[in-house]
């Protein structure tokens, strides 16, 4: 009986997989484009949520910065297993035109690695959706995170962690 059960929760999580979007460029905007009704991507069960803790994935668009680094961190660490990451544009990759300044985190793949990535800066509405459709089968299919497996995401949060305690006490988001 459990059984029968922990494969309805899979089929249910893999048909309708819900997601917490990191905003932190750019690439947001073609997010925007996909909730409307010439892409709806609602038809496909994608659904945003506005906790970490209720997310299948975490979708990052755009760059991310030394400072912001932590805190993406630890909104990964609150997503319940197994969780995936999704990124969307150059540079959320490898900080795309900004790669050469010193607050950009350009080795981000290697922190937390995406287990779908859509290149282009901005990526068309199109290509996420065919991005995110992958997303559904690698969820579906059950797959290993790539985090999981190859990131080196806990080790960079203790360090930053050392380096600023007080970003521990910070609430990440009200009501959650």
């Amino acid at each position: 009986m459990l059984t029968k059960f922990l494969d309805f929760f899979g089929w249910a999580r893999a048909n309708s997989p819900w997601m917490v979007h990191y905003c932190s460029g750019c690439c947001s905007i073609e997010i925007l484009a996909l909730m409307g009704p010439r892409f709806d991507w609602e038809r496909y069960g994608f659904l945003p949520v506005p906790s970490p803790r209720q997310a299948d994935f975490i979708v990052i668009t755009g760059l991310i910065s030394r400072k912001v680094l932590p805190v993406l961190l630890m909104t990964y660490d609150q997503m319940p297993k197994p969780r995936y990451v999704f990124a969307i544009g150059s540079c959320a990759f490898d900080g795309g035109p900004y790669y050469d300044s010193t607050s950009v985190v350009t080795n981000v793949p290697e922190i937390l690695p995406p287990d779908v990535f859509v290149a282009g800066c901005p990526p068309t509405p199109e290509a996420i959706l065919e991005g995110l459709l992958e997303m559904k089968k690698i969820i579906r299919e059950k797959r290993e995170a790539r985090a999981e497996r190859e990131g080196t995401w806990r080790e960079v949060l203790k360090k930053e962690l050392e380096k600023n305690p007080l970003l521990a006490q910070q609430p990440l988001f009200v009501g959650s």
